[in-house]
């Protein structure tokens, strides 16, 4: 069966998708740019006379979860007052916790449901922001519409020219654009030494162990599948994830299994509590750790984890930012799972402000304001007038630099991504654990993923799977 585990949700699902056809008519292809005359100046004209009429924003919890002080509220409320100084249309948002069909977060339905429940849910939206592991579900049930190459122009014209890698590994799926990546960050090695140098992993292990144990690497749930994947977009090339022809898991063989047993090697020399990446940046910062993998998250999400103490009390150090380990001879590029891209809803009833607030969204006007509350959003253009020299934290420098490359390595962004990743997320954990051993944590792991594309079709999913690399339509 291709589909089927769907059934037991059809109920909410025809009835979200029967009221969804029954509002205004939808954005259409975002193909068709505004002229203001036409189909698309009707809507234009309209939306003038009803300014009134608040878009409508979904929002994927998951984009807040390394933002510990930025909860729901806090970040829609960001959003309006930032919006709100450059237009008087004012914004509905909603964070999409995921438990509309879920039941507990270890529940196999849950994992399975999640991005196809947000992919619904949008429908009933103007524009959605999803984390890119959402964008194939999205597709898959055609809740966005693509952007035309005009309108990517319009963009770039209005708020600068997206940096390379996010050009070429963001929002893409099968030679279309579906999503405008509203951050970007890369993982970094961070340290209090301003003068570190690990060429490989081997010798960021050594360096951990001088460390003695005052390092940490992104591995709490939901973030140890993507740093094991990290570190393997940076050591090797070929296999990548799935046989291309055969959709049979390349995560079992032996350069994965050399990975994830250097990664448990390096492991035991990390502190116990797992952390993510901003805990790992604000551990640094006060000195608790020395050095580690992770990215920098804004002041006011620091805040929020200062086990409360004060800002006058608390002693910051500067950290120095470097690239991680690199063993390939291309410089590639991973951008994890969580990497957030705003969609434009099929069901989106306000094409011309939605197309513009996803444009404002990607690099407007006091759009840094947003950024200090969400811990994944981040710049991913050039300032207009000022492509050459990127400004800002040494963090925000290095990662404007780190962008420049055009090989990105490609994640997961076809339908089930979401369990796919929280199979590997697990089965790491196992290992890290010591419940398994590298190799048979991902022998299982494959077995895992073979049963989710036999369950969604294998066929389908080896064409998306080509789609997520760029090619078909």
């Amino acid at each position: 069966m291709s589909r089927d585990f769907r059934s037991s949700q059809i109920d909410r699902r025809t009835a979200v998708s029967m009221l969804a056809a029954s509002m205004l008519a939808g954005c259409g292809d975002s193909g068709i740019k505004s002229t203001g005359t036409g189909a698309d100046g009707a809507t234009s004209s309209a939306q003038q006379a009803r300014s009134d009429v608040p878009l409508r924003i979904l929002i994927a919890d998951s984009l807040l979860s390394d933002s510990q002080s930025a909860d729901g509220q806090s970040v829609a409320e960001s959003i309006r007052v930032a919006w709100s100084m450059t237009q008087d249309q004012p914004l509905k948002i909603e964070v999409f916790d995921g438990s509309v069909f879920a039941g507990p977060a270890s529940d196999a339905a849950a994992e399975r449901s999640r991005a196809t429940d947000f992919a619904t849910e949008m429908l009933l939206a103007d524009v959605a922001i999803a984390p890119q592991s959402y964008l194939g579900e999205i597709r898959a049930q055609d809740a966005a519409v693509r952007f035309s190459d005009e309108l990517l122009k319009d963009y770039q014209t209005q708020y600068g020219k997206p940096f390379p890698a996010v050009i070429n590994g963001l929002g893409d799926y099968g030679g279309n654009t579906w999503g405008i990546a509203v951050g970007a960050k890369v993982l970094a090695l961070l340290a209090l030494d301003s003068d570190v140098q690990c060429d490989s992993w081997a010798a960021y292990h050594d360096w951990v162990e001088q460390l003695d144990g005052k390092a940490a690497e992104p591995l709490a749930p939901g973030w140890a599948g993507s740093s094991f994947l990290n570190r393997c977009a940076s050591s090797f090339t070929r296999r990548w994830l799935f046989n291309r022809t055969t959709m049979k898991p390349e995560i079992d063989s032996e350069d994965y299994v050399a990975a994830l047993e250097q990664l448990a090697a390096t492991a035991k020399r990390y502190p116990e509590s797992a952390m993510t990446p901003g805990q790992i940046w604000h551990a640094i910062r006060r000195g608790e750790l020395a050095g580690g993998i992770g990215y920098e998250v804004p002041d006011v999400v620091n805040d929020a984890e200062s086990d409360q103490q004060t800002v006058d009390v608390r002693e910051e150090f500067e950290v120095s930012v470097f690239d991680c380990p690199r063993e390939t001879e291309t410089d590639q590029l991973w951008l994890g799972p969580q990497t957030p891209l705003a969609c434009l809803s099929s069901g989106c009833r306000q094409t011309s402000v939605s197309k513009q607030f996803i444009g404002w969204l990607s690099g407007g006007e006091r759009i840094s304001t947003v950024r200090q509350q969400i811990g994944l959003f981040s710049q991913t253009r050039t300032t207009p007038g000022n492509e050459s020299s990127p400004s800002g934290s040494p963090y925000a420098r290095w990662l404007a630099e780190r962008l420049q490359t055009l090989q990105v390595t490609r994640g997961l962004i076809l339908p089930g991504a979401d369990r796919y990743y929280a199979v590997l997320d697990r089965q790491v954990l196992r290992c890290l654990a010591g419940e398994q051993s590298a190799a048979e944590a991902l022998a299982d792991a494959a077995t895992q993923w073979d049963a989710i594309t036999d369950e969604l079709g294998r066929e389908q999913q080896s064409v998306a799977w080509k789609r997520t690399l760029g090619f078909g339509g």
